[in-house]
């Protein structure tokens, strides 16, 4: 337990406790708002968890709430996943499931609606939130190679992601420099600046496809970092 408690303290250094709030647009009309935040717990694990829900018009229509809370340990240099919980609550369609990683037989346990289902658990491998304090820390010792395995509900995917450069960004919380990354292979053609003096938070995403069109995640304010 010291040995963890160590790890965690570290970790902690590195990417300290968070809470940051983004604005979700759509063609340029904010539709959203989500929340995330990097908390520690007593017994030296972390809860990353981001909360979302409409705004404006789009709220009388769609009362549905998004939770996703990841809950993780940092070990041997690295983030190991321990649970993952999706939340939707609010709306007409309530839905709660739930991965558990099972590091020493090596699988995860996926849960929806009832039904589970086991997936081969291979090193490294990562749920959709931890990946992203993951990605801060690796961007903060000055990796190159950004490849994660994230463990999503049928399959593993690999997340890759190509440094494009800096960029200096005007933003509702300052003018920050940012480091400018695009994940390879996305078919919604994802970019994410990370603010290079605020541990790498990411500060704007970008997202287009033919379904969604034009999506943008812009931040909003930020405490802790």
């Amino acid at each position: 337990m010291t040995g963890l408690l160590f790890h965690s303290a570290l970790v902690a250094e590195t990417v300290p406790s968070f809470t940051a709030r983004y604005t979700l647009s759509r063609s340029g009309i904010i539709v959203g708002e989500t929340t995330r935040t990097l908390s520690p717990t007593p017994n030296g694990e972390f809860i990353y968890q981001s909360v979302a829900h409409a705004t404006g018009l789009l709220a009388r229509f769609l009362k549905d709430e998004i939770v996703e809370r990841s809950r993780w340990v940092y070990q041997n240099d690295g983030i190991r996943p321990l649970s993952f919980l999706t939340q939707r609550h609010g709306g007409r369609k309530e839905r709660t499931t739930r991965q558990v990683f099972d590091w020493e037989k090596r699988v995860t346990t996926n849960t929806n609606n009832g039904s589970s289902s086991q997936l081969p658990l291979s090193p490294n491998t990562q749920d959709k939130l931890s990946y992203q304090i993951l990605l801060m820390h690796d961007l903060k010792k000055g990796m190159k190679h950004l490849e994660y395995i994230i463990a999503e509900s049928d399959r593993n995917n690999i997340y890759r992601f190509a440094i494009l450069g800096e960029e200096i960004l005007i933003t509702a919380i300052g003018t920050l420099r940012t480091l400018k990354i695009r994940r390879i292979g996305d078919e919604r053609n994802t970019t994410v600046w990370c603010a290079i003096d605020r541990h790498y938070l990411p500060v704007k995403l970008e997202q287009h496809s033919d379904d969604d069109g034009h999506l943008e995640l812009k931040i909003a304010s930020a405490q802790g970092l």
